[in-house]
């Protein structure tokens, strides 16, 4: 395929790159993409407002009275499973930890701000 590619250039008189084939095509997006950065303007869509919205809203679900109805039905999920001796203590420490982190996630978080 190169010998091909080469005949046809030398044919109709284009001369052989020195470096290797496609490497100007990358020297070329990589020179548009260095102007892009230094003359671009300011991004159509910064307000993230939906979207700390939206994150703000599964939070609250989510450590409200929904998050303690879920917790509630999951920690009773458990003492049933205790009750008929089904339960793998790993599956009940888990459940236990994550309810732990759901709800201490607001004290979990401030510490760090």
């Amino acid at each position: 395929m190169e010998k091909m590619i080469a005949t046809t250039r030398q044919m109709i008189g284009v001369p052989l790159p020195s470096v290797l084939p496609g490497t100007r095509l990358v020297w070329l997006l990589l020179g548009l993409f260095a102007v892009a950065a230094v003359v671009g303007g300011p991004a159509a869509a910064q307000d993230l407002s939906p979207i700390d919205t939206f994150f703000a809203t599964l939070g609250a679900a989510l450590t409200g009275t929904t998050g303690r109805a879920i917790g509630l039905v999951a920690l009773a999920a458990v003492g049933v499973m205790f009750l008929f001796g089904r339960m793998n203590m790993g599956f009940a420490v888990s459940i236990c930890v994550g309810l732990v982190i759901l709800f201490g996630a607001a004290t979990i978080l401030g510490g760090f701000a």
